[in-house]
């Protein structure tokens, strides 16, 4: 996980503020500074590159017609995930078909792990953790709609019990009891 994430509140809202005063460029700061995070998360939710990057710009749709009425609650982050949250929800109740599995690599995930192609890692090496990575993807993608957003948003997005409680719209213990399935499930399917 990475390192502790600072708070967003203060800077994010007087972004918001400035927006709402006429200023487009700090929305344009804000859109920037989320979208990266944001479209790998519904990409690992979608599966769909086009699909995720369809929904978050959705989302800042919704942010953006939101700000006049945005109060500093929450950090912004937790709400432009909560809007994305429903709208990925909403998303795959209407897709005829259900996800079998979500990958568990973001879009950057090279960079990510810090793989370079011309780099020390051997063949042998580099296929082995993409087994690993492809066996994780179909047990994440097995769990539940709920666990499956519950884990992504804690060890993909490093989301506070609070933050992702906020985001699915659950209590903090409800978010508890569905990563503590979430996990067990992952380490029996893992297992085999």
């Amino acid at each position: 996980m990475s390192e502790e994430r600072k708070p967003d509140l203060p800077e994010d809202f007087d972004l918001i503020a400035a927006f709402n005063g006429g200023d487009e460029s700090a929305f344009a700061r804000i859109v920037e500074k989320y979208a990266g995070r944001l479209i790998n998360f519904l990409y690992r939710y979608t599966r769909d590159r086009g699909t995720a990057e369809d929904l978050a710009q959705e989302t800042f749709l919704r942010l953006y017609r939101a700000s006049p009425a945005l109060e500093p609650r929450a950090a912004l982050s937790t709400i432009i995930f909560r809007f994305a949250y429903n709208l990925a929800v909403d998303s795959g109740r209407r897709a005829a078909s259900r996800y079998a599995r979500a990958p568990v690599s973001s879009l950057d995930a090279a960079s990510e792990r810090g793989l370079d192609p011309a780099g020390d890692a051997s063949p042998e090496q580099l296929m082995e953790k993409a087994q690993g990575e492809e066996a994780a993807a179909a047990a994440l993608g097995a769990l539940p709609d709920s666990q499956r957003t519950a884990i992504l948003l804690r060890v993909y997005e490093d989301r506070s019990y609070a933050e992702i409680a906020e985001i699915m719209n659950l209590t903090v213990p409800s978010v508890e009891s569905l990563l503590f399935r979430a996990r067990q499930t992952l380490a029996k399917k893992l297992k085999r």
